[in-house]
């Protein structure tokens, strides 16, 4: 375990070495952000991997939870432990960010109020680990021979009520949201989604300011809590016709059910990983103990992490479907193209990732090919316009 962890401090030395000095960085500014945020997040990509190798290497360091005969208890201590050790592990590289992101002027948030939030994404990370463990644990040792659809099934009305909750309960927990308040921003948005027979669409402003300089919008929610959330740095640092266009891309969303059809495939992904898992332990005996466990969330964590370019594929669809449709119906581009601009000088990203970043990381397509995109439509509009 020793030459692993070696290979692996050799492995984010490489890292940091490529992307601050070797790394060809397109980005607006001097700054070496972009490309550093690209070496944080594949140092810590196998930090839980290499988590679950050294408690199946050092047995001993579990042996203290095979004596509890509780399958509820021995999976609640083992998940609290699990969880510690992963947070102590990533704390390193997550602070070192947030500093760097405060020293660069991309987050203002207070430490106290960025540990507080750590700690509260580590409580919910926590939980769901453990639910997600005890209810694998005790499906096995009830079902053997049939538990992955089993528990693939009790999966899907929990994780339809979380994308449910989530807008509701859980992001408030984080940051303050309020209403879009009357005004001709709301008029124009409202007017828009008239166009497009959505009589019910939410708005909602998000309180971000306290914490990032950087501007976003999403859509998140389903059935009658969907909803399109801007950030209130968005509302203060564009222009209206700007702010119309980012809405217009989130109206897309909205309208081709992404974030169903995100659910839809986050459900049928987690089907075959439970099947493969099955197929994978069919000749294990007592798959529901703890050794056994750790090896099906090592195996996991592989698997999620070699099917992660399909899911980042099918997000950069989505969003490049959003993309077209703000594009299409967007009469004057030129607000357009400075939105995205913004975008890209407020966070200092990487305007044209390296292919392979792309394919291994961006849920979404480049800043740089989308600034690109509205460039070339307002060229051939132009030409359109002098024929």
């Amino acid at each position: 375990m020793k030459k692993w962890l070696v290979v692996y401090l050799l492995y984010v030395t490489g890292l940091f070495i490529y992307f601050y000095f070797g790394y060809s960085l397109d980005s607006y500014g001097d700054s070496r952000y972009g490309a550093l945020s690209h070496a944080f997040y594949f140092s810590m990509w196998p930090l839980r991997l290499f988590l679950l190798g050294i408690l199946l290497h050092y047995k001993k360091w579990t042996a203290w939870l095979q004596s509890i005969s509780s399958l509820f208890l021995q999976t609640l201590l083992f998940s609290l432990y699990f969880t510690v050790l992963d947070f102590l592990l990533h704390f390193p590289f997550r602070f070192i960010w947030y500093r760097l992101s405060v020293n660069e002027g991309i987050r203002t948030q207070a430490f106290t109020a960025w540990f507080m939030e750590s700690l509260l994404s580590t409580f919910f990370f926590g939980l769901a680990v453990f639910a997600m463990l005890f209810a694998i644990r005790f499906v096995i040792r009830r079902f053997p021979r049939f538990w992955s659809i089993i528990v693939w099934s009790l999966s899907i009305p929990i994780v339809i009520l979380i994308v449910f909750i989530q807008p509701i309960w859980i992001d408030p927990l984080f940051d303050s949201f309020v209403d879009l308040t009357d005004g001709e921003l709301r008029d124009s948005i409202i007017l828009m989604a008239e166009q497009e027979n959505l009589d019910d669409i939410k708005l909602f402003i998000v309180e971000k300011s306290s914490k990032v300089t950087t501007y976003n919008a999403y859509v998140t929610g389903i059935f009658h809590q969907a909803r399109i959330v801007l950030w209130d740095t968005l509302l203060d640092g564009m222009e209206k016709d700007e702010i119309l266009f980012i809405v217009a891309h989130e109206m897309a969303h909205y309208l081709f059910r992404h974030v169903y059809i995100g659910t839809a495939l986050y459900l049928l992904l987690s089907l075959f990983v439970l099947v493969f898992l099955q197929k994978w332990t069919a000749t294990w005996r007592n798959k529901h103990d703890l050794q056994a466990v750790m090896k099906l969330m090592m195996m996991t964590v592989v698997l999620l992490m070699l099917l992660k370019p399909i899911e980042l594929y099918v997000s950069r669809k989505m969003e490049i479907s959003a993309d077209d449709y703000a594009i299409k119906h967007t009469d004057n581009l030129e607000p357009a193209l400075k939105s995205y601009q913004q975008l890209a000088i407020q966070s200092k990203t990487d305007l044209s990732p390296a292919p392979w970043i792309v394919w291994l990381r961006s849920t979404h397509p480049s800043i740089g090919s989308r600034i690109d995109k509205i460039e070339q439509e307002m060229l051939i509009r132009t030409r359109e316009l002098s024929h």
